[in-house]
């Protein structure tokens, strides 16, 4: 079987770099984050444009170092902007309303990061937005409090509204102390949840945005669309897009199978099936071989990573048996999950 690598995955390096102009911003040598990020000091051709998550945890560990701030995610989530978010942050930014910006960020919103892909559902009054993950994403908390702090941030950015959500979930544990996390949020929090997401009012969507700007809005709109074109004709960009539906369809519970995946994957790349099955035969890939390596790595990185029972790892890669799963761990490792998860 062909490796499946997981390459350019991660967050985009304008996103990232908001670690380092923040340690920057206390008169603290930032070029030690950068080189933690693999980024260079001014943006080129030679900057790979994805910081992987891991990486972004070891940043973020480094500027609560060197800035002495157990808060490191909080305090920098804050500080998110449109700028930090490329051409879709003032994409959305200049959006009509919330509903406008958020149809457009879910269409566009792997220009901003491959490595999560964040789902809304909107519940009765209430919208429920789940973060699916595909890769290596540690139960980091500093990891994640930066990355919801940033959503919460930015909305309130964009409304001019100090907005609460109801309900907010993160896959991690609590920091030592909470309560600055808690106040800045404004509502209950759970640690240790299976999925990042949030659950906030329906009626956000009717609010007005009083950063409207139609004709800034068309402009970017249109550069992000051209920048979404061309990432999608990128054969590592295809198999990333890839990774994230075949990862929420595992986590579903159910076996992913490319032809029901096909109205998702052709919004998101363009691509029909039959083109994406060329694309992936002319680089020595398969579907197939896809699915097993994502079912692999979710599942190696759930017996490592977290203390979920085996019978639910079995059912978040979807295995309808639990014997199942431990043949199949046994086969890519030649040990037992027990043995896995010890070890």
């Amino acid at each position: 079987m062909t490796p499946v690598h997981a390459a350019n995955l991660g967050f985009n390096a304008s996103f990232a770099r908001l670690i380092a102009d923040h340690v920057r911003a206390q008169d603290l040598d930032h070029r030690s984050i950068l080189g933690v990020m693999g980024l260079s000091e001014m943006e080129n051709d030679s900057s790979p444009p994805w910081v992987p998550a891991r990486q972004l945890c070891d940043a973020l560990r480094l500027a609560a170092t060197l800035c002495a701030d157990p808060h490191i995610g909080l305090s920098i989530g804050q500080q998110v902007r449109p700028a930090n978010l490329g051409s879709l942050g003032y994409t959305l930014i200049s959006a009509a309303d919330l509903q406008t910006g958020l149809a457009m960020f879910e269409r566009l919103q792997s220009l901003i990061c491959t490595q999560m892909h964040i789902e809304h559902r909107i519940k009765g009054n209430f919208i429920d937005s789940q973060l699916v993950c595909s890769g290596d994403v540690p139960s980091d908390t500093n990891l994640w409090v930066f990355t919801m702090v940033a959503r919460v941030a930015f909305g309130r950015w964009v409304t001019g509204r100090h907005l609460v959500p109801l309900q907010l979930r993160l896959p991690c544990p609590p920091p030592l102390d909470a309560a600055p996390l808690r106040a800045y949020i404004g509502c209950d929090i759970t640690f240790d949840a299976e999925h990042a997401g949030e659950r906030v009012p329906a009626n956000w969507l009717q609010l007005p945005n009083p950063h409207a700007d139609a004709k800034l809005h068309t402009l970017m709109s249109a550069v992000s669309d051209q920048q979404w074109a061309k990432q999608g004709q990128d054969q590592t960009h295809m198999v990333s897009v890839l990774r994230g539906h075949i990862t929420t369809s595992l986590q579903k519970g159910s076996l992913p199978l490319l032809d029901k995946l096909a109205p998702d994957l052709e919004a998101d790349l363009g691509l029909s099936a039959r083109q994406i099955q060329r694309r992936l035969s002319e680089n020595g890939l398969s579907f197939k071989d896809m699915v097993e390596a994502v079912r692999r790595e979710q599942v190696l990185h759930d017996l490592r990573h977290s203390l979920l029972p085996l019978a639910d790892i079995a059912k978040r890669a979807a295995y309808t048996e639990t014997s199942s799963m431990n043949r199949a761990v046994r086969r890519w490792t030649g040990l037992t999950p027990t043995a896995v998860r010890q070890g």
